[in-house]
């Protein structure tokens, strides 16, 4: 568990996002757990105002996100353990729907034999899309492109 330094003493990564939204005038509770596919500690926000924390195409939840970041890392360095921020299991279900499509998609590559390119994806979905595919012996995976473009491309394996 992360555990950034406080002035109180040394608080879980929850507890920082708890008092972080309360500060925002949000009420909300937060749950730390571990998923099978993610390494790192899955920490999601329950809250009924989960629209304001959300944003538009998640861009408020991803700022949060990146702010909750910086401040633990500035607390100390053990506080630079990474995590995965939710709100109401919004960016889990996507990641739930990029598995279903990357697995359609595979199973296009296996039967056209040919490369299918996906859209371009953050670092951390197009692992996810790796860690999709790996458990196909008849398809790989790579990621092209550089910047905002990176993206993966699903080959039939040769």
């Amino acid at each position: 568990m992360v555990r950034p330094e406080h002035a109180s003493g040394a608080v879980s990564v929850s507890d920082f996002i708890r008092e972080t939204v309360g500060r925002m005038g949000v009420r909300a509770d937060v749950e730390e757990r571990s998923l099978p596919d993610l390494s790192i500690p899955y920490v999601n926000i329950v809250t009924d105002e989960a629209r304001l924390l959300i944003g538009a195409r998640a861009q408020n939840l991803l700022a949060l996100e990146y702010l909750v970041k910086r401040l633990i890392e500035r607390r100390g360095p053990e506080g630079a353990e990474r995590f995965f921020l939710d709100v109401n299991g919004y960016r889990l279900h996507h990641l739930e729907e990029l598995k279903a499509e990357v697995k359609q998609m595979a199973r296009k590559v296996r039967l056209y034999r040919t490369e299918l390119a996906l859209k371009p994806m953050s670092p951390f979905e197009r692992r996810i899309v790796h860690i999709a595919l790996a458990e196909y012996p008849d398809i790989m995976t790579e990621s092209t492109g550089e910047g905002a473009s990176r993206r993966v491309v699903i080959k039939p394996y040769p």
